[in-house]
């Protein structure tokens, strides 16, 4: 009982203590960790930045109540007698009320973390209550427990960091205010001319004090040669303007690209004006409409004109509308900002370290002295050096090979998820992890090379096929053109009449009469069967081992009894045909990764229970027939050449819903020649992809930008800017006639 109560005491004694350190290394912890968000991490490490920020703000405020209850209960023992022991160790505890206002500036949070989700935006007016009690709490706290006889330097020094605690606490919830989703969408009203644009504005657009590069890229593609690995295109350059601060402010803001001799007047619509308008869910078509009317513009394409950079500037646009959302780059460029952080805080943060050494300590605890030393050197050292600390974090981490935010290509394959969840010894590890969300995709991005090469392969193809996005209806991809028809010009985007002609019925039919989420999990499954039965797709014609087909010629042209490795066959197939389809496959994975982890995104309505079900179709159909002398890929090669449907020991279909359908379209394909089959479905995945792209609101990719980002925001964002049809300009515009 003896060693409890000294354990209590104890307790009682360092609580405070342990606390307000603990507050401190926390703020350190998302210092060194919230640069990271913009990289490609491992979800455990989003998971510990999540629990650091929630725990930061919850433990300052328990530290400030635990600070509160001790001077109150002191206050209250003097009241009730024993006033020379109360007094005693009350004036020892002096301290502990230096430590309410650095409280306070660990409250304010770290700037390049302002809110974790998008949501925490919306929430600022939360943060202002609590800034006004806690505040309010440090305060009162701090009038109630200081001695009027106590020495003048520690007063000055509180006083001093009271200044700079509530100041930084003051400048999230406006931070917060100033990142809402509808703030983004206020561009609208100075680009028509109803809103003076805001010196603000302009500074936000111009630079970026968080990364090592702009917030915007403001400077023309002409400065760059069309012979750098960027291919760069020459971007017309804005007219010269009068000596006036419009024309120059217009001038800075960036222009829409123009003849010399044009008459049209100036549009003030930048490529960084349309990235915020479309976060925010803006019909970039109804704004252009709109200044044509107001007779801002001449003609739609003067507002929109064709997308000029390239694509390595998107994501970089991307990571810097995460950091408008996220962080405080809505505020850090104000002249108040810069000169009270790069001036007033040093100042203020060096006066009170100075006024604590200079002052008497004798009369306060050794501990408490020694604990008030670090929590003021490391919180000043907190406040005046975090913005090198964060581009030194910046540049190593560009120096490695982790990829930035929407810059993998993550993957989920049905097939090989069946296999680990039907594997008797470790299949049940799989499939808890599986439930709890511990299965990270990114590990893989992470930890193999090959998918950042996968990811400039993808990126680049789909670039290049989007060349000529331009008013597109992404829809079509799914409209096949009649037979007896005349047009030169097919309605289908992604099939060109060629490719059209080798859809069978089953392979229309999935495009015609399935639900897309549904499409996307038969095409997945019919792709990987397709390719674990392709052995060799190096001939330029011909058939490929499909059902119809004969023995492969690379099984008989090998030596008896051996296997050609797949890494040689591989090796012999043509580049351009390897490139197609490692695209197809990369797609294909990443489209059901989408289902199964963020079925909002792929398209609204998307059931993320398909997944499941596949999963157990494909355990009770593919695998457990499979012979034990039969490799996966001839146990596929054999089912796909029945001629009858297979069952599963009954005639009960539900069982095998996905499969069989699956089946059949694998089947169709399979009877192809190797290029024109990756070739067809390699479109049809672009189809899919860039339709589930266009179709996802802006909110869910600005949402998922705090969560470490999608591909699918990349294909959006290039969609959008090169003038394809989006979800809002399908809302807003009336249909053409």
């Amino acid at each position: 009982m003896h060693d409890i109560w000294r354990i209590l005491q104890w307790w009682d004694d360092w609580q405070l203590r342990i606390l307000v350190l603990g507050s401190l290394g926390l703020q350190w912890f998302l210092l060194l960790a919230a640069p990271m968000r913009k990289f490609t991490i491992p979800h455990v490490c989003r998971t510990c930045i999540w629990l650091a920020y929630i725990c930061s703000d919850a433990l300052a405020i328990y530290a400030l109540a635990t600070l509160f209850n001790r001077h109150a209960r002191a206050s209250s023992n003097n009241l009730c007698g024993a006033a020379a022991a109360a007094a005693a160790k009350q004036s020892s505890r002096i301290l502990e009320v230096l430590w309410a206002p650095i409280l306070l500036i660990h409250l304010g949070g770290q700037k390049e973390m302002t809110g974790y989700e998008i949501e925490d935006n919306e929430l600022w007016t939360r943060h202002t209550v609590t800034l006004v009690s806690q505040v309010a709490v440090a305060l009162y706290a701090f009038c109630k427990s200081w001695p009027s006889a106590s020495d003048w330097k520690l007063l000055a020094a509180a006083v001093l960091l009271f200044v700079v605690g509530v100041a930084s606490f003051s400048e999230k919830p406006f931070a917060l205010n100033r990142a809402k989703i509808k703030r983004l969408a206020a561009v609208s009203a100075w680009v028509q001319g109803t809103k003076p644009p805001s010196m603000w504005t302009e500074r936000i657009n111009q630079f970026f004090l968080f990364e090592e590069s702009n917030c915007f890229s403001l400077s023309t593609p002409s400065t760059y040669s069309n012979s750098t690995a960027d291919n760069l295109l020459p971007q017309p350059q804005p007219p010269q303007e009068e000596a006036s601060g419009t024309g120059r402010r217009m001038q800075r803001r960036g222009w829409c690209g123009r003849k010399k001799d044009d008459k049209t007047k100036p549009v003030a619509l930048s490529e960084a004006d349309k990235v915020l308008m479309v976060l925010s869910d803006m019909s970039l078509r109804a704004a252009a409409n709109d200044l044509v009317a107001r007779n801002k513009a001449l003609r739609v394409e003067d507002v929109l004109p064709p997308l000029t950079v390239a694509e390595k500037a998107l994501p970089r646009w991307l990571r810097n509308a995460f950091a408008f959302i996220y962080t405080r780059a809505t505020v850090v460029v104000t002249p108040l900002y810069l000169f009270y952080h790069l001036l007033v805080v040093p100042v203020l943060h060096m006066a009170a370290l100075t006024l604590f050494a200079t002052s008497d300590k004798y009369p306060y605890k050794r501990a408490d002295v020694k604990i008030t030393y670090i929590i003021l050197c490391l919180t000043a050292a907190l406040d005046v050096f975090a913005v090198f600390i964060r581009q030194l974090l910046y540049r190593l981490m560009s120096m490695t090979r982790v990829p930035a935010l929407c810059e993998t290509v993550p993957s989920y394959n049905l097939i090989d998820a069946a296999i680990w969840e039907g594997d008797k010894s470790t299949g049940w590890m799989y499939k808890f992890a599986d439930r709890m969300g511990l299965i990270d995709f990114n590990c893989f991005c992470i930890c193999r090379p090959r998918f950042g090469e996968l990811y400039g392969k993808v990126t680049q193809i789909v670039i290049t096929d989007l060349v000529d996005a331009r008013d597109r209806d992404l829809a079509s991809y799914r409209i096949f053109d009649d037979s007896a028809g005349e047009e030169l010009v097919s309605k289908n985007w992604a099939l060109s009449k060629d490719l059209q002609q080798h859809c069978g019925a089953e392979i229309r039919k999935s495009l015609l009469k399935v639900s897309f989420d549904r499409s996307v999990l038969l095409w997945h499954i019919a792709t990987d069967l397709c390719d674990r039965c392709t052995i060799d797709v190096g001939a330029d014609d011909g058939g490929g081992p499909g059902p119809d087909g004969g023995e492969d010629e690379a099984a008989e042209e090998g030596v008896a009894g051996m296997e050609e490795p797949e890494d040689q066959r591989r090796h012999r197939i043509d580049p351009t045909l390897r490139l197609h389809r490692d695209c197809t496959i990369a797609i294909s994975s990443y489209m059901v990764h989408l289902l199964n982890v963020n079925p909002e995104m792929l398209l609204t309505g998307s059931r993320h229970h398909l997944i499941s079900e596949a999963v157990k179709e494909v355990n009770k159909f593919l695998l457990s027939n499979k012979k034990k002398e039969d490799t996966l890929s001839q146990h596929i090669e054999r089912i796909l050449r029945m001629e009858h449907k297979p069952v599963v020991g009954g005639d009960d279909d539900n069982q095998i819903f996905h499969i069989k359908e699956a089946c059949k379209i694998a089947k169709e394909l399979l009877q192809l020649p190797p290029k024109t089959q990756w070739m067809l479905m390699y479109r049809v995945w672009l189809g899919m992809l860039c339709y589930s792209a266009s179709m996802c609101r802006g909110y869910l990719h600005a949402k998922s930008l705090g969560e470490g980002g999608e591909f699918l925001s990349f294909v959006w964002l290039t969609l959008a800017l090169k003038g394809a049809k989006s979800l809002a300009d399908k809302l807003q515009m009336p249909p053409e006639t």
